[in-house]
């Protein structure tokens, strides 16, 4: 037997921005299970810009908050008086190596909960400043973290530390998906949207421009794919940059195909979109359990990746993944486009569904994780008031 909490358990989470990304998605699909298993959420962001992306009316709707605290020297301040303020039971921080100062500042307040949470794989060239800086927040991290969540093995492998199974505070949390949210209809019939004929290939990226997206090699595998007789459009869907828009434009511009590349921006009817998909191509050369990857492999649309950590991590687990070299020439991208054009046209929808609720993607399961280690420190937090109950329920681990 065991005691768990039953009254509201505060966090106080915080993300880089608000916006149309994947930590932001998955903290949205989670919050309605664990508002209603008495989680309130406090969201802070590190930039002053709150919007537009799904998190802010949500909070709020849900009795949260949602407070911009921009990083600058003002900003141990004024997120001291905050947690002062708030007295949250955990500070939850989605800031890679970054999170031990907002969990150095909750530890000098109090706070009995400190959640760093890695989405991605840092696996990039790193220069002498990013060394020293990822030393100290690193050191911080170590010291002030109570729990160290990853979404992937390689995202704490690479992002945390490569010794992370010998740490008892780490685990791996999988992203879950909401199929509920993927089953709304779009209200734009997408080959029309695009102009693409019945006979052309419609091949979605889901992703914010950003340049590990490499959304730019989206034209030269259209080039490709007309090589090989095969007619295609591509759509980009994600919030965009000015910058990464023009190259993505420039590159269908420089091959001839400015009227085949199509920049949607961002969508919130994406299960919509992605469902009226024949494949999705997701360039990206860095990424930790990459949503862009299992959102279609969840509505049944074979989907073409990079060789990464975390793309290898779900097509071990569920068909439809077609695997790529990072640095594979467009004519290897185009013939995996058909390899996995051909698995959406023999996979069923529902099919597909049913295999991804059974499966370790689960969306209860992340929530069952998270609110399992927000009660634990809720119940080591003292002079709040609170409803214990006895439960004889083993914790929830991640069995990774």
């Amino acid at each position: 037997m065991r005691t768990v909490v039953t009254g509201r358990v505060r966090v106080l989470r915080v993300v880089g921005e608000l916006n149309f990304g994947g930590t932001e998605m998955r903290t949205a699909e989670l919050l309605p299970r664990l508002a209603a298993a008495g989680t309130e959420l406090h969201l802070v962001t590190l930039s002053d810009t709150v919007g537009p992306g799904p998190l802010a009316d949500m909070v709020t709707r849900h009795g949260g908050t949602v407070t911009a605290i921009p990083l600058d020297l003002r900003f141990p301040a004024r997120f001291l008086r905050l947690v002062g303020r708030l007295r949250p039971d955990v500070v939850h921080a989605d800031c890679a190596n970054f999170s031990g100062v907002p969990l150095a500042l909750g530890a000098l307040r109090g706070v009995p909960g400190r959640v760093a949470h890695f989405r991605g794989d840092d696996n990039r060239p790193r220069t002498l400043r990013r060394r020293v800086y990822r030393w100290i927040c690193g050191r911080l991290l170590g010291s002030c973290a109570t729990d160290i969540l990853g979404v992937s093995p390689s995202s704490l492998t690479f992002g945390y530390h490569p010794g992370w199974r010998a740490d008892p505070r780490c685990r791996v949390v999988l992203n879950g998906l909401d199929l509920d949210r993927l089953r709304r209809p779009s209200p734009d019939d997408l080959r029309a949207l695009i102009g693409a004929g019945p006979a052309d290939l419609v091949c979605v990226t889901v992703g914010r421009a950003s340049p590990e997206k490499r959304r730019w090699l989206l034209p030269p595998i259209l080039v490709a794919l007309r090589e090989l007789g095969v007619s295609a459009h591509a759509v980009l869907v994600g919030p965009g940059d000015p910058a990464d828009d023009d190259r993505v434009r420039a590159a269908a511009h420089a091959v001839g195909l400015g009227d085949r590349v199509h920049l949607l921006g961002p969508r919130d009817d994406v299960g919509g979109l992605l469902r009226q998909a024949d494949v999705v191509v997701h360039p990206s050369c860095l990424e930790g359990l990459p949503g862009g990857v299992l959102e279609p492999v969840a509505v049944g649309v074979g989907t073409v990746a990079a060789d990464l950590p975390g793309v290898r991590f779900i097509g071990d687990r569920l068909p439809g993944v077609s695997i790529v070299g990072v640095d594979a020439p467009p004519h290897v991208w185009a013939r995996a486009v058909g390899r996995a054009a051909a698995y959406t046209a023999s996979t069923a929808p529902a099919v597909a569904a049913d295999r991804f609720e059974h499966s370790v993607f689960a969306i209860d399961t992340a929530a069952s994780i998270h609110l399992e280690i927000y009660r634990r420190w809720a119940s080591a937090h003292p002079g709040r008031d609170r409803v214990p109950r006895e439960s004889s329920r083993p914790p929830v681990g991640s069995g990774w």
